[in-house]
Formats: structure tokens, sequence, C-alpha cells
């Protein structure tokens, strides 16, 4: 129940901590999308339930603060931990460089849903610019998924009171 009560804090606090990473360390110029390993990580690691909710807050908070296209990042990361939630049957979460590929196979995803709601939406393109500054982003978050994985995990099991063991198939 707490988990359910604490979770919009949280998740407020992991949108706010990634943007403020993204202004002092890229200049705002690359965004280091923590929220999108965050639901990968859930699609492995929770229920649907509990990693629907997460990933449905998650983007709920991220369109509200960063002024996007209202539900956008809701819909992607809703999709998102669906995908990852088919994907942990058959990819194992202790695998550094599979966790690496699908992230990079995610992030992709999400830049491409970001391109073709863009214009639909708002009219005109996407400026060639942010198609080139994209590409190092989604080499980024993939880049530090497996860390971000065995943290998450590490903080799992410190919070649900249990030594942290070795990341299995679920």
């Amino acid at each position: 129940m707490t988990y359910y009560i604490s979770l919009p804090f949280f998740s407020l606090l992991l949108i706010v901590s990634q943007m403020m990473i993204e202004d002092i360390v890229f200049s705002g110029k690359i965004a280091l999308e923590l929220s999108l390993i965050v639901v990968i990580y859930a699609g492995f690691r929770f229920d649907v339930l509990r990693g629907g909710i997460l990933s449905f807050i998650l983007g709920f908070i991220h369109d509200c603060l960063t002024c996007s296209l209202s539900g956008l990042y809701t819909l992607i990361y809703v999709l998102i931990f669906l995908i990852s939630k088919l994907a942990s049957l058959r990819i194992s979460p202790g695998k550094p460089f599979l966790i690496m590929s699908f992230t990079l196979i995610c992030a992709l995803f999400e830049g491409m849903m970001v391109i073709l709601f863009h214009p639909l939406l708002y009219g005109g393109n996407i400026s060639g610019h942010a198609v080139a500054v994209y590409l190092p982003q989604t080499l980024i978050v993939s880049g530090v998924s497996p860390i971000l994985f065995r943290a998450f995990h590490w903080t799992e099991a410190v919070l649900n009171g249990r030594k942290s063991q070795p990341v299995k198939r679920t």
C-alpha cells in the first residue's frame, strides 16, 4: 500500500532529477532518460499492475513537467512497459549486453514515436538537429542501463529487507 502512496512523490523526484542532470551535465542539449530505464526495469521485475501503474505515473509526470503533447509519454511508457514485460520472458536481466541492446531498441522506439507524432499534432517537420541529438541520447541511455539495472535491483532488495542476490529470470 505504501508503494502506491509514495509512487507519485518518487516519480516526481526522478523526473525532476533527470531534468536537472540534463541541464547541468549536458547543458539541456541531450536528455538522460532515467525514467525510461525505470520503465524497462519494471517490465523485467514487477507484475503487470504494479509496473503498469508505475509506467503510467512516470509518463504522466513527464508529460506534465516537459510540456509535451498531453499523454504522449504516458502512452509511450506504458507501451514500453508492456513490450519489456513480454521481452522479460526471453531476455535475462542479468546479462548486460542484452539489457543494453534492449534499452537501445526501446529508446529508438520512443524517439520514433515522438518524431512520428510531432508533425501530426504540431504541424511541420521536426528539425534534423533534433534527430541528430537523439542518437547520442539513445546510446548514452543504453550504455548506462546495465549499471542502473544493478542499482535498481540493489535498491529493491534493500527496500524489501533482503540481501541483494544476482538477478534471475522471472
